[in-house]
């Protein structure tokens, strides 16, 4: 007998603003152990449609099935207790607890107001077991590598509690963003054979192309609100699905590389600090230099290291000439150096969510809108909307709160903040992180121009693809060294990935 589709909608629309669809007859169905990947670029109503999915916004109209029965209001505790699960990217491990506690935590099997132990840690034991995890459940979580969190962050969400349905479908929501290509694959790796193996069905929602192409069996592109196309994932090439999820051919998805390089304009000496053992390095003006490595490398440290006094044990700066001990100072003292720093994890580094978009850009140049003790309101925000409109940000304008934007277009308004600074050297930490392929190209886009303006640019990221396309030169970091340094017909994506995990490469 046929295994009934754990989740089908047919016909899902929502408007928010009268006469203005965010879905239009959304049809989507995730079949019984199989995976379907959902792609979309900014404003194509992805997250609108996750949102209907996981039962936090109600559907103007559709209708849902659960494994075959028509179901009427959708809401999160139906979903659960029908053996539908949603795991977003934000991690919910806590460090300092077991992987035990980590996965029955808040669903504790109680006998008379006590805990269970011995049968808890038996449950905990045959869901490792069933999910080939292997790990001991007491083994404390904060000490596990970055794809065994994330498959315990994926366990702790699904796992079944007493009275529920057992797990029919999972909706992933970006479950790799913060994992490095290896780490990537092992998760998703791990995850198709246990859906294989238990009949589970996959919804996945990722921006990463080619880890849609590797992992999923079908893809459904998601466009101005409704879904235009529903292909099979076998033989379908990446500029393929790239210029369908944005509507036309991509003749250069990254841009070219020309300008002129001139003198040295940032450098650093005898750098130490975390991981980091020693790192030296010079970036010119007009250059584009990228720090990449293996997990634990250190390469993921640079970036604060180089801005954080109190990152550093040692170690010089040069900017323009100017000197600075690294362990002095302070950041404000860096930014007036002429360093701007665009952080990974803009939600809590970058951004202050609750604030508009014309405060968040204004921050960093708050004295420029004043005269006297008065601050020009008006001329902050004429200068906000005209950055919106130079750097392509949707809404183009500046009035929303920065957390109701798409990833996308708050790291556009990051970028928008800093560069607006004037900067002589920009580092940026993982660009395009949980970044639809429509906005990557644009970021790229400004990187690009960025150094043809003589900025010294440093990219410090693990997707080795977008660093062989937009350097000019690419440092690998190895054990908190530099172990290779590429470029020319050596800078590939083939050669860093080597480079990182301890393969023989040519050195620049």
């Amino acid at each position: 007998m046929t295994e009934p589709d754990p989740l089908r909608v047919r016909g899902l629309s929502k408007s928010y603003v009268e006469g203005v669809p965010v879905l239009d007859g959304v049809d989507l169905t995730v079949p019984a152990g199989r995976v379907l990947a959902l792609v979309g670029a900014n404003g194509s109503g992805k997250s609108t449609l996750v949102k209907i999915l996981s039962g936090y916004h109600a559907a103007d109209a559709g209708s849902f099935e659960i494994r075959g029965v028509p179901v009427g209001t959708v809401t999160p505790e139906l979903l659960r207790a029908a053996g539908i699960r949603f795991v977003h990217q934000e991690r919910t491990v806590v460090p300092g607890l077991s992987v035990l506690e980590n996965l029955a935590v808040g669903g504790y099997e109680t006998r008379r107001g006590r805990i269970r132990w011995r049968h808890e840690q038996q449950r905990v034991r045959d869901l490792l077991a069933e999910w080939e995890l292997d790990v001991s459940p007491h083994a404390d979580a904060g000490g596990l590598g970055a794809a065994e969190v994330a498959k315990l962050g994926l366990l702790k969400a699904i796992r079944v509690r007493p009275g529920d349905e057992p797990v029919h479908a999972i909706v992933l929501d970006e479950p790799t963003a913060a994992l490095g290509p290896d780490d990537a694959a092992e998760l998703l790796g791990w995850l198709r054979s246990a859906a294989e193996r238990s009949g589970v069905g996959v919804l996945f929602i990722s921006h990463r192309i080619e880890e849609i192409l590797s992992f999923a069996d079908r893809v459904a592109v998601l466009r101005g609100g409704k879904v235009i196309a529903d292909l099979d994932t076998e033989g379908l090439q990446a500029d393929d699905l790239v210029a369908q999820i944005v509507g036309r051919s991509l003749d250069s998805y990254y841009p070219e590389r020309s300008g002129s390089i001139g003198l040295p304009r940032f450098a650093v000496e005898g750098a130490r600090g975390g991981s980091v053992e020693m790192l030296g390095f010079e970036v010119r003006a007009g250059e584009t230099v990228g720090i990449t490595g293996a997990p634990g490398s250190g390469f993921e440290e640079v970036p604060m290291l180089l801005v954080d006094p109190t990152a550093a044990s040692a170690g010089t700066l040069i900017v323009d000439g100017e000197r600075v001990d690294l362990r002095g100072g302070s950041i404000a003292r860096r930014r007036a150096l002429g360093i701007a720093l665009v952080p990974d994890e803009r939600k809590r580094r970058a951004l202050a969510g609750e604030l508009s978009v014309r405060e968040n850009i204004a921050l960093p140049r708050l004295s420029s809108f004043r005269r006297g003790v008065l601050h020009r309101q008006s001329r902050e925000r004429q200068d906000a909307d005209a950055l919106v409109a130079r750097f392509g940000v949707d809404p183009a304008t500046s009035a929303p709160a920065a957390n109701r934007l798409s990833g996308g277009n708050q790291q556009k308004v990051v970028l928008a903040k800093w560069l607006s600074t004037e900067p002589s050297v920009l580092i940026v930490h993982e660009p395009t992180q949980a970044v639809d392929v429509g906005a990557k190209s644009e970021i790229f886009r400004v990187l690009v121009d960025t150094a043809r303006a003589g900025v010294a640019v440093v990219i410090v990221s693990v997707e080795h693809e977008d660093l062989a396309r937009l350097c000019d030169r690419v440092l690998v970091l190895r054990g908190g060294r530099v172990a290779a340094e590429l470029a020319g017909a050596a800078l590939t994506a083939e050669v860093i990935a080597s480079a990182a995990f301890g393969g023989s490469v040519v050195a620049a």
